[in-house]
């Protein structure tokens, strides 16, 4: 009997490896199931990246063609623009168009009676005829302010 026994226990032993042979085997082969499964989806993650950038690639290429077209048409533009722009055309488009070029002769004046005259004095006349001087510090401030700032937009420098 206990040879049975241990022929049993022997047999179970064995059927037990055999089982477990049989789920390593099947896990082994899911394992390797989902790398590859990942390995694919990465793959094509990646490939769809790569065709996506490319695209993208090609169009930023395709746009700035067109802005380098562009300029370059501007370029013309603002070329013929200046030619048309030029004294010797705009002479040329005059004397076509029958217009001559005006004579002392040809010249009327207008008198207007009691019209303002402004007669420009020079800066440093304007400065030594000056008869106020400010009373407060302020104001000198702000008389400096005045002139460095009309100065500037006079273009001069001191």
């Amino acid at each position: 009997m206990s040879a049975e026994i241990a022929g049993k226990s022997k047999k179970a032993k064995t059927e037990k490896r055999r089982t477990l042979f049989v789920l390593t085997e099947a896990q082994a082969v899911l394992t390797w199931g989902v790398i590859l499964a990942l390995a694919a989806m990465v793959g094509g993650i990646y490939l769809f990246q790569t065709s996506s950038i490319a695209t993208v690639g090609r169009q930023v290429q395709i746009l700035r063609n067109d802005l380098e077209e562009v300029k370059r048409f501007n370029s013309e533009l603002e070329r013929d623009i200046a030619e048309a722009q030029s004294l010797d055309r705009l002479q040329e488009e005059a004397l076509r168009l029958g217009y001559i070029r005006a004579q002392p002769t040809d010249v009327e004046y207008m008198v207007i009676p009691n019209y303002p005259v402004n007669v420009p004095t020079s800066v440093t006349e304007t400065r030594h005829a000056r008869a106020d001087r400010p009373e407060t510090i302020s104001e000198a401030l702000w008389l400096y302010i005045q002139s460095s700032v009309s100065g500037l937009v006079r273009g001069e420098s001191r």
